[in-house]
């Protein structure tokens, strides 16, 4: 990005950005099908990634310096603010979306601040952020040996390029979630939506996953990296292959799945139980799921360049949990 371009982000993000430019895509992304089980894509990106608006869209969002290249809102963790939220193409949310979602302004300046993530208070992620770092590492004599950052829509606000917006076509055989998208979206075109799914969109649509079970609420998910968990995981995993604990499809993912390339749940469930338990505990809190995944050190693998390009590889705007300074 250029100079200019970085500097319109920065006093964009200075001034608090609440309003922009808004540019009016000329296409409608073509529907797919709404279905998938809750956590995995409902509506994959092709659609919109192929739709020539959209693809404007974001291009004067990010001359603009409201989006940056990997779309997401000028901001600074460490300067503690970052600009109002918008999707990938440019997308502003709106008061009538906050409404929809059940989000507060206030929800969204925490957000904004680095405060909490959506769907938690300042107060609840502090403690989230002391008691998972005891669950990891105790005293944490090493804190740099663990990195922990903040993934999906509760800390970027919307879902990825491979999770899109649904349309009338994709909700056509769900009356409850159709009436409640009518009512959100009420007369306003394709192409002036979101391209992408906000914090909790099907959960407040009553959406149905293919199983016909209603899409629950959205998962807290975090990635840690460390080098020194993923060790003691692979001995757990050693022993559980040896002693057939295993599934076939386990066995078949290998220790570092293939697809998602985290840890294998199972071993990292076994050998660190203070990490489920945590996990258990923030989900009744919250009364959403927590999920922790776990990454050597270098972290999730670079996939910008593969598939959908959405890659949840190391990047300066990542939302990252530091360790809790000792009393």
């Amino acid at each position: 990005m250029s100079h200019r371009c970085r500097r319109l982000g920065v006093l964009a993000t200075a001034a608090l950005v609440l309003s922009g430019p808004s540019v009016t895509p000329t296409a409608v992304a073509a529907p797919r099908p709404v279905g998938g089980a809750h956590g995995q894509a409902v509506g994959a990106g092709t659609a919109v990634e192929a739709d020539p608006g959209f693809a404007e869209r974001r291009r004067a969002a990010q001359a603009a310096g409201l989006i940056d290249a990997d779309g997401r809102v000028p901001g600074s963790q460490r300067v503690g603010l970052r600009a109002w939220p918008r999707d990938d193409t440019g997308y502003r949310v709106r008061t009538r979306d906050l409404a929809f979602l059940g989000l507060k302004w206030r929800q969204v300046d925490w957000w904004r601040r680095y405060q909490a993530p959506l769907g938690t208070t300042p107060q609840q992620f502090k403690e989230m952020s002391s008691s998972l770092y005891t669950a990891l590492c105790g005293a944490c004599e090493r804190p740099q040996d663990y990195d922990v950052r903040l993934q999906g829509s509760w800390a970027f606000f919307f879902s990825g390029r491979h999770k899109n917006f649904p349309t009338e076509q994709e909700l056509a055989g769900q009356p409850v979630a159709l009436e409640r998208f009518r009512e959100w979206m009420g007369s306003t075109p394709p192409s002036r939506r979101p391209a992408r799914r906000p914090f909790q969109t099907l959960y407040k649509l009553g959406a149905l996953d293919e199983k016909g079970k209603p899409v629950g609420p959205s998962d807290g998910d975090l990635h840690v990296s460390s080098d020194v968990m993923v060790t003691e995981a692979r001995k757990k995993w050693d022993e559980l292959k040896n002693t057939g604990k295993l599934t076939a499809d386990e066995l078949r993912t290998g220790f570092i799945h293939q697809k998602y390339s985290f840890v294998n749940r199972t071993a990292v469930r076994e050998a660190f139980p203070d990490l489920e338990k945590w996990a258990t505990g923030w989900k009744e809190r919250l009364g959403r799921p927590v999920a922790p995944s776990l990454f050597p050190s270098s972290g999730p693998p670079d996939k910008s360049q593969e598939g959908t390009g959405v890659s949840t590889h190391y990047r300066d705007s990542d939302w990252v949990v530091a360790y809790p300074p000792r009393s």
